[in-house]
């Protein structure tokens, strides 16, 4: 009874900040992904612009920032409505 009732209150919340550090994860990585996606099938060599590697970098950390800045909020709400419930 109890568990059911934090999981509804901290579940969203969770699941948002789990979704903003796989977003920070893949902007981490975004180097190597524009270059394994921007490279041709059985080309041996290749370029990558400049662009797309920043495209790769900065959108995906840009949403997974949204994504903490958002878990914050519910996190305050969920914690404050805990409290009130106490």
């Amino acid at each position: 009874m109890m568990q059911n009732k934090y999981l509804k209150l901290f579940g969203v919340p969770t699941g948002i900040f789990l979704f903003g550090v796989l977003f920070l994860i893949i902007g981490v990585n975004g180097r190597q992904n524009a270059i394994n996606f921007s490279r041709p099938t059985n080309a041996s060599s290749w370029s990558t612009s400049d662009s797309l590697i920043n495209a790769f970098i900065y959108v995906p950390m840009i949403i997974g920032i949204s994504f903490i800045i958002l878990f914050i909020s519910t996190f305050t709400i969920s914690f404050y409505k805990w409290q009130k419930n106490l």
